[in-house]
């Protein structure tokens, strides 16, 4: 399975946000975008995602099972749904995921107190540590995180890093991160 992005150019008011990026993503080799804040890393996400057009250039999707790619997405800013709680909401994107497997998943993230909590009574960290689990259980061809490591300190930073790493199995796997974490297995390209 391949993402093939040839000269995608975005502009926002007459500025070029990226400019000419050609960049071949492969089930074999999890990729993070990398870049300070700006340069365009949500960007590049929303434009492969299919939620914005580029100004020029192109995205193809070859290899995929016939009806199309299924993505499961960490968003940047926090998705879930404030009235149920953490198993609830990986339910509604993981149905054929049960509830043991899901709290197995969710026990190694956050602490055992917060796994029944509605979604609005958890903290930044703990929301997104659950939006990880839920795009990781979720069926799809494609993982994409757009900095999922918002909210986390260093230990869990390093945590998410190791079940993402062993989690993510033969998908496309891309993120976004200014950190240098995701290095340790992830091809780091630059966005110029």
């Amino acid at each position: 399975m391949k993402i093939i992005l040839s000269d995608i150019t975005k502009i926002y008011e007459g500025r070029d946000v990226i400019k000419d990026f050609s960049y071949t993503f492969d089930n074999k080799s999890p990729t993070v975008i990398k870049g300070p804040s700006g340069i365009g890393k949500t960007t590049l996400i929303r434009i492969i995602e299919g939620l914005i057009k580029p100004d020029s250039g192109s995205v193809a999707f070859e290899g995929f099972p016939r009806g199309g790619m299924r993505f499961s997405p960490v968003f940047q800013d926090t998705r879930l749904i404030g009235g149920i709680d953490a198993v609830k909401n990986i339910r509604l994107a993981a149905p054929a995921i049960s509830e043991d497997q899901i709290i197995r998943e969710l026990s190694s993230l956050i602490p055992e107190d917060d796994i029944h909590k509605k979604a609005r009574d958890l903290s930044g960290g703990t929301a997104r540590r659950v939006e990880i689990v839920r795009a990781i259980l979720s069926p799809s061809d494609i993982v994409i995180m757009d900095e999922p490591f918002t909210g986390l300190d260093n230990d869990n930073i390093n945590k998410v890093c190791d079940y993402i790493r062993s989690s993510v199995s033969d998908r496309i796997f891309i993120a976004s991160s200014h950190l240098n974490v995701l290095e340790s297995f992830c091809t780091a390209v630059e966005l110029p």
